[in-house]
C-alpha cells in the first residue's frame, strides 16, 4: 500500500535526494549515495529500518574534516527494493564494498550503526580476506545488537522475522503510528526534529519496502548464524576499532557496547543519557566520538 508523505516529510525527502545521486551496482540495482566534505574518506553505514538520512544532523560536524559518504542500502530509503534480491548482511557488506570502490575511494574508515554495525563488520571480514575493494583504515561500531543474545529484542522485531508477522505488519502499517513508537528508542525524542523520525517511517514504505520487510528483518537471525565469522575477527584484526554507544538504548543495551570494546581491545566512548540513535539525538557529541 503506497503512502504519500505529508508536505513536511516530502520536502525533507526531496531536499535530501537533491544532495545525492544514484549509482548502479554490477548486479544492476541502484543505490542512493550522498558525498559531502573534504579530507580523508569516512563511510557511514545506516541501520534498520531507516536510511542514509539518519546521519544528516551529524554531517555538519564531520564534513569540515572528512569527505563523508552515506548511502541507502539495498531495500532502504530511496535505493531499489527488489523482491528477488538477497538481503543477507553478507551481501549488504559486499555491496557496500563495491559501491565504495565504484566511487573511486581507495581507503576509508567505516562507521556502522544498528544493522549497519554488522554490515561494517562484514566489510572488515572482506578486508581481511582482500576482497573488500578498498583499504579499511578504521572501524567504528555504534549502537547495534551485534551480540544479539544480549539485546532486548522487541516483540515486533521477533514478529518481523516470521512470514506471518511481516505480512501482518505490512497489512496494518501506519507510518505516523510507527513513528510514534520509534520515538521510544530515543532517551529524549525532543532532541530530534519530529519530521526526521517521521521521514524514517515514510521512506520505509516507499516502493516495495513493506513487501520485502520480512526478508530484511531476518538479519538478527544471521547475527547468531554467522557469529563465528563476525565475532573473532574483532580481536584478530589490526584495523583500529572504536566503540561509541548511547547508554540509554533500550534494545542494543550498553552491555553490548562494553563487550564489543573488550572483544576488540579498542576504546569505548559512552554517550551518557543518549538512546539508540545517537547520531540523531546528540549529533555533535557523536561526531566528535566517532572521529576525534
Amino acid at each position: 500500500m503506497p503512502f504519500d508523505p505529508p508536505t513536511d516529510v516530502a520536502a525533507l525527502q526531496v531536499a535530501w535526494m537533491r544532495r545525492g545521486r544514484f549509482v548502479t551496482l554490477p548486479e544492476g540495482h541502484r543505490l542512493f549515495v550522498l558525498q559531502e566534505g573534504r579530507g580523508p574518506d569516512l563511510v557511514l553505514v545506516h541501520g534498520f529500518p531507516s536510511s542514509s538520512h539518519d546521519f544528516a544532523a551529524a554531517l555538519p560536524f564531520l564534513t569540515s574534516r572528512f569527505r563523508v559518504t552515506v548511502f541507502d542500502q539495498l531495500g532502504f530509503g530511496s535505493s531499489d527494493k527488489p523482491r528477488d534480491a538477497s538481503y543477507s548482511l553478507l551481501d549488504q557488506g559486499r555491496r557496500a564494498g563495491e559501491l565504495v570502490r565504484m566511487l573511486g575511494i581507495q581507503r576509508a574508515s567505516v562507521v556502522g550503526h544498528d544493522m549497519g554495525l554488522t554490515v561494517a563488520v562484514e566489510m572488515l571480514c572482506r578486508h581481511e580476506a582482500n576482497e573488500l575493494g578498498f583499504a579499511l583504515d578504521g572501524l567504528v561500531l555504534t549502537n547495534g545488537s551485534h551480540l544479539v543474545e544480549l539485546a532486548h529484542i522487541t516483540p515486533l522485531q521477533q514478529a518481523l522475522m516470521t512470514d506471518e508477522g511481516a505480512a501482518t505488519f505490512a497489512a496494518t502499517y501506519d507510518p505516523e503510528r510507527f513513528a510514534a513508537a520509534l520515538a521510544l528508542v530515543w532517551a529524549d525524542a525532543t532532541r530530534t526534529p519530529e519530521v526526521d523520525r517521521r521521514a524514517i517511517t515514510y521512506w520505509l514504505a516507499q516502493g516495495d519496502g513493506l513487501a520485502i520487510i520480512g526478508q530484511i528483518a531476518r538479519y538478527n537471525l544471521e547475527r547468531s548464524r554467522y557469529a563465528d565469522r563476525w565475532r573473532p575477527i574483532l580481536g584478530r584484526t589490526r584495523v583500529p576499532i572504536r566503540v561509541v554507544w548511547g547508554d540509554r538504548d533500550p534494545i542494543a543495551v550498553i552491555e553490548i557496547g562494553r563487550r564489543l570494546g573488550e572483544m576488540s581491545g579498542g576504546p569505548l566512548v559512552v554517550l551518557e543519557g543518549v538512546g539508540h540513535y545517537p547520531q540523531m539525538e546528540a549529533p555533535e557529541a557523536w561526531a566528535a566520538a566517532v572521529a576525534p
